[in-house]
């Protein structure tokens, strides 16, 4: 049996629909690149993550902890 794959799209364009990537996939990204997270990222994102943070919440946090005044 061939597995069955669905294409978004969307239903006024038809245009292809793009979703976010997940935590797993960005981590294998990153690991391609060379990049790693240092500590004090590692922190501030468990901190955040453990106050029910998510999304567009989480990301303007991120922002204002490495935002250079």
């Amino acid at each position: 049996m061939a597995k069955e794959t669905k294409l978004g799209r969307s239903a006024e364009s038809g245009r292809f629909v793009t979703r976010p990537i997940g935590e797993k996939k960005g981590e294998k990204f990153a690991a391609v690149e060379g990049l790693k997270m240092s500590a004090g990222s590692k922190a501030l994102s468990q901190k955040l993550t453990s106050g029910d943070l998510k999304g567009d919440a989480y990301r303007r946090e991120i922002l204002k902890a490495f935002k250079k005044v």
